[in-house]
């Protein structure tokens, strides 16, 4: 049986893909907000975007997280849910082609 990757190893890279293209990607505690969304990719030229990470196949997306989705959806920003490199490379180049 291969063996799902967890989840904080593909965070960590694609963190580390943020940093290289000279932006930051952080990871919010907000008191008191249950439910917001891994990490907040701000990149150059006013890129904002922001990311979940699940384990593949076995990620589930809480209601909580849900409701964050939908209104930074609607407030105009890219909300993605991330379970591979692929993914997030996808993610990037939508977000950075604006």
């Amino acid at each position: 049986m291969t063996r799902i990757e967890l989840e904080s190893p593909l965070e960590k890279r694609c963190v580390q893909r943020v940093e290289a293209l000279g932006g930051v990607a952080l990871k919010l505690v907000l008191l008191g907000v249950r439910g917001f969304l891994d990490r907040t990719v701000i990149l150059p030229k006013r890129v904002i975007f922001f990311a979940e990470f699940k384990r593949k196949k076995l990620g589930v997306v809480s209601a909580q997280q849900a409701v964050w989705r939908r209104i930074l959806t609607l407030l105009g920003f890219g909300v993605y849910m991330i379970e591979t490199d692929e993914q997030f490379e996808a993610a990037l180049e939508r977000e950075m082609g604006r």
